[in-house]
Protein backbone atom coordinates (compact mmCIF):
# COMPACT_ATOMS: atom_id res chain seq x y z
CA UNK A 1 0.00 0.00 0.00
CA UNK A 2 1.40 3.17 -1.17
CA UNK A 3 1.41 6.37 0.78
CA UNK A 4 -1.68 7.57 -1.06
CA UNK A 5 -3.56 4.87 -0.50
CA UNK A 6 -2.48 5.10 3.00
CA UNK A 7 -4.06 8.81 3.72
CA UNK A 8 -7.18 7.65 1.40
CA UNK A 9 -7.55 5.17 3.72
CA UNK A 10 -7.23 7.34 6.96
CA UNK A 11 -9.56 9.89 5.93
CA UNK A 12 -11.85 7.46 5.04
CA UNK A 13 -11.86 6.22 8.80
CA UNK A 14 -11.90 9.74 9.28
CA UNK A 15 -15.58 10.13 7.90
CA UNK A 16 -16.57 6.83 9.75
CA UNK A 17 -15.39 8.11 13.11
CA UNK A 18 -18.64 10.72 13.46
CA UNK A 19 -20.70 7.53 13.39
CA UNK A 20 -19.32 6.09 16.60
CA UNK A 21 -19.32 9.48 18.28
CA UNK A 22 -23.19 9.86 17.11
CA UNK A 23 -23.68 6.15 18.98
CA UNK A 24 -22.04 6.81 22.33
CA UNK A 25 -24.06 10.31 22.45
CA UNK A 26 -26.95 8.78 21.60
CA UNK A 27 -26.48 5.66 24.06
CA UNK A 28 -25.35 8.19 26.61
CA UNK A 29 -29.20 9.74 26.90
CA UNK A 30 -30.76 6.00 27.02
CA UNK A 31 -28.90 3.51 29.16
CA UNK A 32 -28.16 5.39 32.80
CA UNK A 33 -30.45 4.98 34.91
CA UNK A 34 -29.63 8.22 36.14
CA UNK A 35 -30.96 9.91 33.14
CA UNK A 36 -33.66 11.18 31.30
CA UNK A 37 -34.96 8.02 28.62
CA UNK A 38 -37.27 8.61 25.62
CA UNK A 39 -37.80 5.59 23.56
CA UNK A 40 -40.10 6.19 20.42
CA UNK A 41 -42.23 3.44 20.48
CA UNK A 42 -43.31 1.94 17.45
CA UNK A 43 -44.97 -1.18 18.92
CA UNK A 44 -47.39 0.88 21.09
CA UNK A 45 -48.05 4.30 19.18
CA UNK A 46 -50.57 5.21 22.11
CA UNK A 47 -49.16 4.12 24.82
CA UNK A 48 -46.72 6.84 26.73
CA UNK A 49 -45.31 5.84 29.99
CA UNK A 50 -41.98 7.59 32.05
CA UNK A 51 -40.47 6.10 35.38
CA UNK A 52 -40.58 8.41 38.32
CA UNK A 53 -38.09 7.92 41.30
CA UNK A 54 -38.98 9.10 44.89
CA UNK A 55 -36.76 12.56 44.59
CA UNK A 56 -38.25 13.50 40.72
CA UNK A 57 -36.18 12.36 38.80
CA UNK A 58 -37.10 10.98 35.32
CA UNK A 59 -35.13 8.13 34.69
CA UNK A 60 -36.48 6.18 31.90
CA UNK A 61 -39.79 5.79 29.64
CA UNK A 62 -41.47 6.48 26.38
CA UNK A 63 -42.97 9.63 25.84
CA UNK A 64 -43.66 12.98 23.82
CA UNK A 65 -41.11 15.37 25.34
CA UNK A 66 -43.79 17.61 26.74
CA UNK A 67 -44.85 14.73 28.94
CA UNK A 68 -41.38 14.52 30.14
CA UNK A 69 -41.07 18.53 30.76
CA UNK A 70 -44.64 18.37 32.56
CA UNK A 71 -43.39 15.88 35.12
CA UNK A 72 -40.15 17.50 35.65
CA UNK A 73 -41.58 20.74 36.53
CA UNK A 74 -44.35 18.50 39.17
CA UNK A 75 -41.81 16.82 41.04
CA UNK A 76 -42.47 13.94 42.67
CA UNK A 77 -45.96 14.08 45.34
CA UNK A 78 -45.37 10.21 46.10
CA UNK A 79 -43.48 9.04 48.99
CA UNK A 80 -42.16 6.49 46.72
CA UNK A 81 -41.18 5.75 42.69
CA UNK A 82 -44.14 5.66 40.46
CA UNK A 83 -44.94 4.89 36.91
CA UNK A 84 -46.72 7.40 35.00
CA UNK A 85 -48.88 6.14 31.99
CA UNK A 86 -50.97 7.49 28.98
CA UNK A 87 -53.21 5.56 26.97
CA UNK A 88 -56.23 6.34 24.92
CA UNK A 89 -55.53 10.06 25.68
CA UNK A 90 -55.81 9.27 29.65
CA UNK A 91 -52.95 9.55 32.12
CA UNK A 92 -52.46 7.53 35.09
CA UNK A 93 -50.70 6.70 38.03
CA UNK A 94 -49.06 3.62 39.50
CA UNK A 95 -47.99 3.88 42.72
CA UNK A 96 -48.02 0.31 44.22
CA UNK A 97 -44.08 -0.59 45.30
CA UNK A 98 -44.94 -4.76 43.43
CA UNK A 99 -45.81 -3.25 40.44
CA UNK A 100 -43.07 -0.34 40.11
CA UNK A 101 -40.78 -3.04 41.37
CA UNK A 102 -41.67 -5.18 38.56
CA UNK A 103 -41.12 -2.06 36.29
CA UNK A 104 -38.00 -1.31 37.48
CA UNK A 105 -37.14 -5.25 36.95
CA UNK A 106 -38.21 -5.42 33.40
CA UNK A 107 -36.76 -2.54 32.36
CA UNK A 108 -32.86 -3.69 33.64
CA UNK A 109 -31.42 -5.52 31.03
CA UNK A 110 -31.92 -2.88 28.70
CA UNK A 111 -30.11 -0.59 30.82
CA UNK A 112 -27.50 -2.67 31.31
CA UNK A 113 -27.47 -3.13 27.60
CA UNK A 114 -27.43 0.71 26.76
CA UNK A 115 -24.33 0.90 29.42
CA UNK A 116 -21.78 -1.24 27.65
CA UNK A 117 -22.69 0.55 24.41
CA UNK A 118 -22.03 4.07 26.25
CA UNK A 119 -19.01 2.67 27.45
CA UNK A 120 -17.49 0.80 23.65
CA UNK A 121 -19.29 4.55 22.33
CA UNK A 122 -16.57 6.22 24.55
CA UNK A 123 -13.44 3.82 23.60
CA UNK A 124 -14.42 4.60 19.65
CA UNK A 125 -14.23 8.17 20.33
CA UNK A 126 -11.13 8.08 22.04
CA UNK A 127 -9.77 5.85 18.92
CA UNK A 128 -11.37 8.35 16.54
CA UNK A 129 -9.58 11.28 18.27
CA UNK A 130 -6.66 9.35 18.31
CA UNK A 131 -7.02 8.50 14.55
CA UNK A 132 -7.64 12.34 13.53
CA UNK A 133 -4.33 13.45 15.15
CA UNK A 134 -1.92 10.62 13.57
CA UNK A 135 -4.19 11.70 10.24
CA UNK A 136 -2.78 15.56 11.08
CA UNK A 137 0.69 14.35 11.37
CA UNK A 138 0.63 12.05 8.48
CA UNK A 139 -0.70 14.95 5.86
CA UNK A 140 1.87 17.66 6.93
CA UNK A 141 4.68 14.90 6.56
CA UNK A 142 3.31 14.62 2.56
CA UNK A 143 3.07 18.53 2.48
CA UNK A 144 6.92 18.26 3.40
CA UNK A 145 7.84 15.78 1.11
CA UNK A 146 8.51 13.28 4.35
CA UNK A 147 7.62 9.71 4.69
CA UNK A 148 6.52 8.66 8.07
CA UNK A 149 5.76 5.15 7.98
CA UNK A 150 5.35 5.27 11.63
CA UNK A 151 2.27 7.44 11.72
CA UNK A 152 0.73 4.62 8.50
CA UNK A 153 1.11 1.91 10.82
CA UNK A 154 -0.34 3.74 13.27
CA UNK A 155 -3.75 4.52 11.33
CA UNK A 156 -3.92 1.00 9.87
CA UNK A 157 -3.80 -0.21 13.48
CA UNK A 158 -6.22 2.17 14.64
CA UNK A 159 -8.19 2.08 11.85
CA UNK A 160 -8.36 -1.75 12.27
CA UNK A 161 -9.28 -1.52 15.61
CA UNK A 162 -12.17 0.74 15.47
CA UNK A 163 -13.90 -1.86 12.45
CA UNK A 164 -13.65 -4.25 15.17
CA UNK A 165 -15.26 -1.77 17.64
CA UNK A 166 -17.65 -1.06 15.10
CA UNK A 167 -18.47 -5.07 14.88
CA UNK A 168 -18.92 -5.15 18.25
CA UNK A 169 -21.47 -2.11 18.43
CA UNK A 170 -23.77 -3.15 15.76
CA UNK A 171 -24.18 -6.43 17.50
CA UNK A 172 -24.72 -4.61 20.86
CA UNK A 173 -27.36 -2.63 19.05
CA UNK A 174 -29.10 -5.35 17.65
CA UNK A 175 -29.29 -7.11 21.10
CA UNK A 176 -30.44 -3.43 22.53
CA UNK A 177 -33.31 -3.15 20.22
CA UNK A 178 -34.59 -6.71 21.21
CA UNK A 179 -34.29 -5.99 24.97
CA UNK A 180 -36.03 -2.32 24.43
CA UNK A 181 -38.79 -4.68 22.72
CA UNK A 182 -39.11 -7.51 25.47
CA UNK A 183 -39.26 -4.69 28.04
CA UNK A 184 -42.02 -2.31 26.81
CA UNK A 185 -43.86 -5.19 26.12
CA UNK A 186 -43.98 -5.93 30.03
CA UNK A 187 -44.63 -2.26 30.96
CA UNK A 188 -47.45 -1.82 28.80
CA UNK A 189 -48.87 -5.36 29.89
CA UNK A 190 -48.38 -4.30 33.45
CA UNK A 191 -49.81 -1.23 32.91
CA UNK A 192 -52.96 -2.00 31.71
CA UNK A 193 -53.92 -4.98 33.88
CA UNK A 194 -53.41 -1.93 36.57
CA UNK A 195 -55.88 -0.10 34.88
CA UNK A 196 -58.20 -2.79 34.76
CA UNK A 197 -58.46 -3.55 38.21
CA UNK A 198 -58.05 -0.18 39.64
CA UNK A 199 -54.57 -0.09 40.89
CA UNK A 200 -53.59 2.53 37.99
CA UNK A 201 -55.17 6.17 39.12
CA UNK A 202 -55.89 9.08 36.87
CA UNK A 203 -53.53 11.38 37.44
CA UNK A 204 -54.05 14.79 38.48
Amino acid sequence: MNTRTKVFGGLLILALIPCGIWAAQQVSTRSSSETNISINSSNYPDFSWIYVRQDGELTIGAGESQDWNKLKRQGNAYPTDYLWVKTAGKSYVITDPALVNQVKEAVRPMQLQGEKMQRLGEQMQVKGDAISAETSKLLINLTSNEKDTEVNAQIESLGASMEVMGKEMEQLGEEHQALVDVAEKQVYELAQNAIKNGTAVLAP
